[in-house]
């Protein structure tokens, strides 16, 4: 059987794939029944649609003609990767406006073009709306800044 590779195969691949790994996570808690959901009930209901849902797409891919995969340009996966992984680590001792704005500021040059006063305005903004909605509309006990 010749498989090529086609944007539906290594979508419903990930999807198997995070379906699966979901699913024995979250193995360990307990399901209990649809009357009396337990902690792990809705976690496998997604899981489990995760995974059919990937394996619809693997067969439709063996069905249909979907355009192959192209080229894969992976600097902005690895910009976007980088400063989610810089805001997990500097929330604790930046506080939480310094982290949001260089979460933004990372996935704005992630892309080819950018304007850097849109992406200074657009970092700050959102890194208020964030903090005043996480920090003060829902009682998050995250650090607004240790800059100050």
């Amino acid at each position: 059987m010749d498989i090529k590779v086609s944007s539906d195969f290594l979508t419903g691949l990930l999807f198997c794939g995070l379906g699966a790994v979901a699913i024995i996570i979250g193995s360990s808690y307990p399901i209990g029944t649809a009357s009396r959901m337990g902690a792990g009930y809705f976690p496998l209901m997604i899981s489990s649609g995760l995974v059919l849902l990937g394996g619809i797409l693997i067969i439709r891919s063996f069905l249909v003609e979907t355009a192959e995969v192209g080229h894969v340009d992976f600097r902005p996966l690895l910009m976007l990767v980088v400063s989610i992984l810089l805001f997990g680590l500097l929330i604790e001792s930046w506080g939480f406006l310094v982290a949001g704005v260089l979460v933004v500021v990372g996935a704005r040059v992630a892309g080819r073009h950018y304007a850097p006063l849109e992406t200074a305005l657009l970092a700050v903004g959102l890194a208020v709306f964030c903090l005043l909605l996480f920090v003060y509309g829902l009682g998050l006990h995250l650090p607004a800044t240790h800059l100050w």
